[in-house]
């Protein structure tokens, strides 16, 4: 009974020793942070030079256990691991801060993803390395490294100090940097933000643009401009171990998403010039988003990018943008990322656009279709009827004249047919219908609309909003 009572006794100081941290490794480890262009790691085929004891470090010290005093014994072992997937494809070494400790390879190295080296041997250097020295790993070539193909990812090197005789000189447990050791990047910092020379762009819904066009600093205009983006090399190194050089002459694909109705083409301008700069590459434009395939966004200062309105359909707004680029035609020095702008976004001015529609039909076997108006605000705002027939074509605009302060109004298909131009003859032609609605000095638009399908006993069938 007494024995087991020891045993217990021990097993509590162990977990005691255990939480307090006095049973944890003893060595610290500091690297810096080594950032790696992930295009070309991926053309060297994740074979990477790292450069320590040059431009990156990796250090070792002997630190106290708690308030035992330690050191690295002669005879002892110290491994460095590498990432899971790596492996080395030169000889490490380690270099010591005591001249009287040498260190040499007994397992591991070329082709493993660890290096165990011994303490204190061989001589002359037979002396155990006393708490506050170093180890300090070079430079060495590593293969396997495909993990920094991807931009984003981040791995830590580990060591340990072990097959001491007092095992308060041992790491308990491997340890790690409190930063990570490995990082790869794009190859570039990206910013997309506001061009100072032509921002902000409205869509002006005033009388006679009715949405069609942009409102600049300059006035309407067929281009707005979405911003300027700029990639700058970020400083990451290449697979050689060295700051990687990324092309200013490099060619940029940049797609930006959004609501492009009405948007027939996109270019790029010389940063900053605004979209009546010199173009740089002209792009293309589809209702969801626009790209530009030849911007030279690496160039200093950067790329206007900007759009082109078709000048008769009614555009839409939109947030914030972000400029997806990659590399362009023969661009193998970086890789591709987002870029948000916060100061981008396109809205209305002049107006309000209703939504009314997408069901208005010709009449038909006794079947008519309204559109039913209301103006909650307390100024007199005008209408204009804005339609775009199922078939295709053209927006076609016209004005419905003015809605007085808090009353309502019904227009049946025919005139709005007469205000806009649309023809509908049957059920079988329809159109999206929706208003633009102008308040009129000091106040704000309340117009509410809807459109209504009566059935030939004149009651509503089909409420659409």
């Amino acid at each position: 009974m007494k024995k087991f009572n020891v045993v217990a006794a021990s097993a509590v100081a162990l977990s005691a020793a255990l939480a307090s941290g006095s049973a944890l490794a003893h060595g610290t480890l500091a690297t810096s942070i080594i950032h790696y262009n992930a295009a070309q790691v991926t053309a060297a085929g994740g074979t990477i030079t790292v450069p320590w004891s040059g431009i990156a470090s990796a250090v070792y010290t002997v630190t106290p256990n708690g308030a035992t005093s330690t050191s690295l014994e002669v005879n002892s072992r110290f491994t460095v691991t590498l990432p899971s997937g790596f492996t080395f494809f030169s000889q490490p070494a380690l270099n010591p801060s005591s001249a009287g400790t040498s260190t040499s390879l007994i397992s591991g190295g070329i082709g493993s993803q660890t290096a165990t080296f011994t303490i204190g041997a061989p001589p002359p250097g037979n002396a155990p390395l006393a708490q506050g020295g170093t180890l300090t790993l070079t430079q060495v070539s590593v293969q396997g490294a495909t993990a920094l193909e991807t931009p984003g990812t981040s791995l830590s090197i580990s060591v340990q100090a072990v097959s001491n005789s007092l095992i308060s000189n041992n790491d308990a447990a491997p340890v790690f940097a409190t930063n990570p050791t490995f990082v790869s990047t794009t190859g570039v910092n990206a910013t997309f933000q506001s061009s100072g020379a032509q921002a902000p762009n409205f869509i002006d819904l005033r009388s006679p643009i009715f949405g069609t066009l942009f409102l600049t600093p300059g006035g309407d205009s067929a281009n707005a401009d979405l911003g300027t983006l700029t990639l700058i090399p970020d400083g990451s190194l290449g697979a050689n171990g060295a700051v990687a050089a990324v092309s200013t002459a490099d060619a940029v694909t940049v797609t930006i998403n959004g609501f492009f109705n009405g948007i027939k083409g996109a270019f790029s301008t010389v940063g900053a010039s605004g979209c009546g700069g010199t173009v740089t590459s002209a792009g293309t434009a589809t209702a969801s988003s626009v790209s530009v395939p030849g911007a030279t966004a690496l160039a200093p200062g950067g790329n206007d990018i900007c759009i082109t309105s078709n000048g008769s359909t009614l555009l839409s707004p939109n947030g914030n943008f972000t400029a997806a680029y990659a590399p362009g035609a023969g661009a193998t020095d970086f890789l591709g990322g987002p870029a948000a702008s916060t100061t981008d976004a396109i809205t209305y001015t002049g107006g309000t656009v209703v939504p009314v529609t997408n069901f208005l039909t010709g009449s038909d076997a006794g079947y008519t279709s309204l559109v039913r108006v209301n103006n909650a605000s307390n100024v007199l705002n005008t209408l204009f009827a804005v339609a775009q027939p199922y078939s295709g074509g053209p927006t076609l605009v016209g004005s419905l004249g003015s809605i007085g302060a808090g009353t309502g109004t019904v227009f049946t298909e025919a005139q709005i047919g007469t205000a806009t131009g649309l023809t509908l003859a049957n059920s079988g032609q329809r159109a999206t219908l929706s208003l633009i609605a102008t308040p009129g000095p000091g106040g704000q638009n309340g117009v509410q609309a809807a459109g209504l399908l009566v059935n030939p006993g004149g009651m509503v069938d089909q409420v659409n909003q």
